[in-house]
């Protein structure tokens, strides 16, 4: 039987940094004295998804994730593309007295995370299911029903709070169809993964609060469509510039986020250690799997403090 488990409303506690962008909210969390791993987070996920990854914060990092344009509310506008995300990071960043970081990027985030540590001083980068270059929408996802709920422009309220609902009394119905959505997977290998995912507190908590820092969608609605627009338009990227430690997890079935992103990062970037599973697909970070690709993340952070 599943346990009851409580998760504080994570859109409290955020800090906002006044900028030449807007206002720019941002959630500051972990040892104040500890190394600084900026995060950046997926897309049509709030930047507040940190609170997910407090097991970086408990090993004594400080974890800085910093909204991005369209989501909440800083106009979509601001600036032009993923190098303007790096560039509001590195804005709210200088405010805090922050120069040299960690960046941690997942999925669409990982675009912003690179341009940062193409631009800016780091000590190393972890990148889970990153975007790396031009994006194709699988469009067999996007005609689901998850995908037509989460990319429709109506009922954003109520499908955010089905989305809730869904996650805290069907948990295992809810991890499976995201799964279905964003994995190569046999249906065995889905239930396995939904097990193991309730079974730990944990791991349960955690995916809480990633389907909580998914709403309120019509929240997150422009800011998540403007990035896949502009993923899709890309034509060339240069990694070659980056020249800190990079360690690249990636799914070979992952169906969102194809391997040819990965296999970009193995081809450009000089300092490069790329960790290849299965685990979740899109989700490197679920499953028995993930468990190891955590540990990997967080002994490649403390390696290079």
């Amino acid at each position: 039987m599943l346990k009851k488990i409580s998760v504080n409303t994570i859109h409290n506690g955020y800090q906002v940094a006044a900028t030449r962008y807007g206002n720019v909210r941002y959630v500051d969390m972990g040892s104040a004295d500890g190394d600084v791993v900026l995060f950046s987070t997926g897309g049509g996920a709030g930047y507040n998804s940190v609170r997910a990854f407090d097991w970086l914060a408990e090993a004594g990092f400080r974890l800085v994730s910093i909204n991005r344009p369209g989501y909440f509310d800083l106009p979509v506008d601001v600036v032009d593309g993923f190098e303007g995300h790096a560039a509001i990071y590195n804005t709210v960043l200088t405010q805090l007295g922050i120069e040299d970081v960690h960046v941690f990027g997942v999925s669409m985030g990982g675009l912003s995370a690179l341009h940062y540590a193409a631009k800016y001083p780091v000590k190393s980068v972890v990148l889970w299911s990153a975007v790396t270059g031009p994006y194709v929408v699988n469009k067999e996802a996007a005609n689901s029903t998850l995908g037509k709920l989460v990319l429709s422009v109506r009922g954003k309220k109520m499908v955010s709070w089905l989305l809730r609902i869904s996650a805290r009394l069907f948990p295992k119905t809810t991890i499976k169809t995201f799964l279905k959505n964003e994995a190569d997977l046999k249906r065995k290998e889905i239930k396995q993964i939904a097990k193991h995912t309730v079974q730990k507190p944990d791991r349960w908590r955690e995916f809480l609060i990633f389907v909580e820092s998914m709403t309120p969608m019509d929240q997150l609605y422009d800011g998540m469509i403007d990035e896949v627009k502009k993923a899709t338009r890309i034509i060339k990227t240069d990694w070659t510039t980056i020249a800190r430690p990079v360690l690249a997890v990636h799914s070979t079935i992952d169906t969102d986020v194809t391997i040819d992103h990965a296999e970009r990062l193995e081809k450009e970037v000089p300092d490069i250690t790329m960790m290849y599973v299965r685990a979740g697909g899109h989700f490197v970070w679920w499953g028995k799997e993930g468990d190891k690709v955590r540990q990997a993340s967080l002994d490649f952070f403390r390696t290079r403090t």
